[in-house]
């Protein structure tokens, strides 16, 4: 009784900061989110928003959320300004709870899940001023507070990952209409706000519905799945039309390297850099991964053990080769705009890494304390040897501290990157 009223003291005095500072983030948000919309894309407060608020009340805009602008809109001027904070906020919160629940799922402890989370919200590139001047620009960066659209795709975005990887878990016995349903609204509805996520999602989930057929996932369901994408494809069209119509000018080519070069003088680099913790783990754990992989083909009993792990790593590789080979032509031509979907890779990259690092540091921690535990009884010759720490376990010790030292560095960039931000600071910040 004691221990559990121990522990419930200690949870409280964890907890009650945490939801202080969420609270905090939020207010944070809102006020950083509402200036933006008083200040046009150069200077103070320096964003996207200001110009896509211009084109939805003049009547244009390829993004669902212009029309969402001209709701608020109908409300006197502060409430406006307000309403668009209020709501891109929510939006920023809710990708912090889904990223919680994903967490949690994996059997990651509350407190552990809460400090991650935070961590995933604001990880951004290593910032190296000999590399790249700028601490955003010539980057890439999954944590991006300047850009509606990507704050609302990454919302709608992440929805449809946790419904994906739900429905792809149990459809080799079982499909539930009702979240294949979901699935394909909520995948046109973050379509209609933005078309990056699937640009990058799409061709990554093909090959694993033909995956899954291999593995024994019943035809049917493979082509109702394949279904989804239909009101897409539609909502996908509409927006071809108003962004490439024959009267905007706006065009897409094939130029590589152009995109990549187009703000980054050392691209190489800062690609790297933007993704060094997560490059870090997947060297930990690409070999144990494919033999799983393997051995899931070779039986055919189960599902892909791995499947989120190898999910973001295609769609990020699908997103870099999308983004140094194509660039837009016409008026867009500077916007770069395939970053965006390479940009939410790179976010949920950290995610899966982040639980693998978790799952890395308790296996090891598991078997140094069975070790301990061996030392100290009467256990067999076998038991003991089986506990027994070698050499590749202090170098695995040693690498995740390192790894460690790295994503705190990642999240030291994020924060003080958010906090110019909202001190009115230009997101071309040094």
């Amino acid at each position: 009784m004691k221990s559990d009223k121990k522990n419930k003291i200690i949870n409280a005095f964890f907890i009650i900061p945490a939801v202080i500072g969420f609270t905090f983030y939020c207010f944070e948000l809102v006020l950083l989110h509402y200036n933006q919309t008083l200040f046009p894309v150069t200077g103070k407060y320096e964003s996207d928003l200001f110009a896509h608020i211009e084109m939805a009340l003049d009547g244009w805009g390829y993004s669902i959320l212009a029309v969402i602008y001209r709701l608020f809109a109908l409300l006197p001027e502060f409430y406006f300004h307000f309403a668009i904070a209020t709501f891109l906020c929510i939006c920023e919160a809710g990708t912090l709870a889904l990223t919680y629940i994903i967490l949690r799922s994996e059997k990651i402890e509350t407190k552990t899940a809460i400090v991650f989370t935070a961590i995933s919200g604001f990880v951004a590139p290593v910032y190296i001023r000999a590399i790249q001047p700028y601490r955003y620009i010539g980057y890439q960066s999954g944590s991006i507070w300047h850009n509606s659209t990507y704050i609302v795709m990454k919302f709608t975005a992440l929805i449809c990952i946790v419904l994906y990887l739900t429905i792809s878990e149990k459809y080799k016995e079982k499909m539930s209409a009702s979240e294949v349903i979901a699935f394909a609204i909520l995948l046109a509805v973050t379509t209609s706000v933005k078309t990056n996520f699937i640009l990058v999602f799409a061709p990554v989930a093909l090959l694993f519905l033909i995956a899954d057929f291999i593995l024994g996932v019943p035809l049917k369901r493979i082509i109702l799945c394949a279904l989804t994408v239909i009101p897409s494809v539609a909502v996908i069209l509409f927006q071809e039309y108003v962004l490439f119509g024959e009267s905007t000018g706006n065009g897409i080519i094939i130029d590589p390297l152009y995109s990549v070069y187009l703000r980054a003088e050392k691209p190489y680099f800062t690609m790297i850099l933007s993704a060094a913790f997560p490059i870090v783990i997947l060297l930990l754990n690409i070999v144990p991964v494919l033999k799983d992989t393997f051995t899931d083909f070779k039986d055919k009993k189960r599902g892909i053990t791995h499947r989120f792990f190898l999910l973001a790593w295609a769609m990020w590789f699908v997103a870099f080769v999308e983004y140094i080979l194509l660039r837009e032509t016409g008026k867009r031509e500077l916007d770069d705009n395939f970053a965006w979907g390479y940009d939410f890779c790179l976010f949920i990259l950290f995610v899966v890494s982040i639980m693998y690092f978790i799952k890395n540091v308790k296996s090891l921690l598991e078997k140094m304390t069975k070790n301990n535990m061996s030392n100290l009884s009467d256990t067999s010759k076998d038991d003991t040897e089986s506990a027994k720490i070698n050499a590749f376990d202090v170098f695995k010790a040693v690498y995740l501290v390192l790894a460690l030292a790295l994503l705190i560095y990642h999240t030291y960039c994020g924060v003080f990157f958010f906090v110019r931000l909202t001190q009115g600071v230009t997101f071309f910040m040094q």
